[in-house]
């Protein structure tokens, strides 16, 4: 669809009015609801994915599913919130879809995932796998195999059960604690303004 500027009134109109007229497949109401909530959900989005054309991928992803489920829409809940709960949800399954090659990233440093071939990033990122693997090699041996299984291996917890033997609970709770350990440990020894961190976090919530 061709998004073009709008009348000053139409840009004034309650999100009510403008989510029955979007319901009835109003293009111009939808216009409207673009250009309010677009700058809002893009910075959602550069905020988490780190990168703007991940960013912008995402945001015409939540577009194209508002006016594909249009008829869905309540008029009585408000439109930028949710809006901003389905961009919040998006983000995060991109973040865990491609979770293997992020902690690759982050544990060995490779340097075509990380897109820049210069000596001081791939020293940081080896780093980084060090502090990581450091971190790893503290847990309690049943805990940190659950640990890589889920991470590395992208196993989930009944996958993982039954690989150990072991309960899918048992396997709930030592993720859970590896999981709580990786983040203060990582908190403590990494640098928490880095990216890097930020995606971690991400993965271990």
């Amino acid at each position: 669809m061709h998004i073009q500027r709008l009348p000053t009134s139409l840009q004034h109109e309650s999100e009510t009015m403008l989510s029955r007229r979007i319901k009835a497949g109003d293009d111009k109401a939808f216009e409207e609801i673009f250009f309010r909530y677009y700058k809002h959900l893009y910075a959602i989005g550069l905020k988490f994915l780190k990168n703007p054309d991940l960013a912008e991928d995402a945001v015409q992803d939540i577009f194209l599913k508002l006016w594909d489920h249009r008829d869905a829409l309540n008029e009585a809940y408000s439109i930028k919130n949710f809006l901003s709960i389905a961009m919040k949800n998006h983000v995060m399954n991109v973040i865990r879809d491609h979770h293997t090659a992020i902690w690759e990233y982050i544990s060995f440093g490779t340097e075509e995932l990380a897109g820049e071939d210069t000596t001081s990033n791939t020293y940081q990122l080896q780093e980084y796998g060090a502090i990581l693997e450091q971190g790893l090699r503290q847990l309690p041996p049943q805990r940190e195999k659950i640990f890589r299984l889920r991470v590395f291996s992208g196993l989930n917890n009944e996958q993982i059960a039954q690989q150990l033997s072991i309960s899918v609970n048992t396997v709930k709770f030592q993720f859970s604690q590896a999981t709580k350990f990786i983040k203060a440990y990582l908190g403590k020894h990494a640098d928490l303004e880095s990216a890097l961190f930020a995606f971690v976090c991400l993965l271990l919530f």
